[in-house]
């Protein structure tokens, strides 16, 4: 249990970590998207499910898990976030 709670807690602070630095990095660029985390979120469980279900190995799930995310990406910066900068 204390196993359990010790890795949670690493695991916690270093999405902290991640977030925190995408954050001031975009805050730099003078530009404020929140949704990096889900981005992130989505690539993690893209890699999941290739794992568990479709058993592909670790090492090939990373590339398709970036492209996922990143096509996910692109479809939202066409569909919701461009129209919002106009606004």
């Amino acid at each position: 249990m204390l196993t359990l709670l010790f890795d949670g807690a690493a695991y916690g602070m270093l999405r902290f970590v991640l977030a925190l630095g995408l954050a001031v990095t975009m805050g730099l660029m003078n530009f404020i998207n929140l949704a990096h985390g889900a981005f992130a979120m989505v690539g993690g469980y893209l890699t999941v499910v290739l794992m568990q279900r479709w058993d592909v190995p670790f090492l090939v799930c990373l590339p398709l898990a970036f492209a996922g995310a990143a096509l996910l990406g692109a479809l939202l910066e066409r569909t919701v976030y461009r129209p919002m900068y106009r606004k």
